[in-house]
């Protein structure tokens, strides 16, 4: 894959996450072991054992990752982001407070819109 920009639009809602502040994290990954591991990891173990992976895994080579937090009805500029060339996959991971793995597996070459609602989020891809 060759590098270049993505760009990430965000919707929230006034009742996102039952009202409460939701941490996203955007994880491109380079390592496709990595990659493996991650596409089962639910969001709240993402959250917790985030800060040891990237530890494990040096940003720059096995994976980049962007991270903020929402709150609801928060209005967010579009965010554009630089991609580096042999992304294997790429994953949005959102901290709910209701259950479920909070986790979606998006293409690094497309431009998405993430919608946060009351109880869970989707992901769009846009065409380029």
């Amino acid at each position: 894959m060759l590098g270049g920009k993505t760009h990430v639009t965000v919707r929230i809602d006034k009742n996102a996450n039952q009202n409460q502040p939701v941490a996203v994290s955007l994880v491109i990954v380079h390592n496709e072991a990595l990659f493996g591991k991650l596409l089962e990891m639910p969001s709240k173990d993402w959250f917790e054992k985030r800060e040891q992976i990237k530890r494990d895994y040096r940003e720059g080579e096995s994976l980049d990752y962007w991270e903020w937090e929402w709150v609801p009805d928060q209005q967010v500029p579009l965010q554009e982001l630089a991609l580096k060339p042999g992304a294997v996959g790429g994953l949005v991971f959102a901290g709910y407070n209701s259950p479920g793995a909070h986790r979606v597996r998006i293409d690094p070459l497309q431009d998405i819109v993430i919608h946060l609602s009351e109880k869970e989020f989707s992901v769009e891809t846009l065409k380029k």
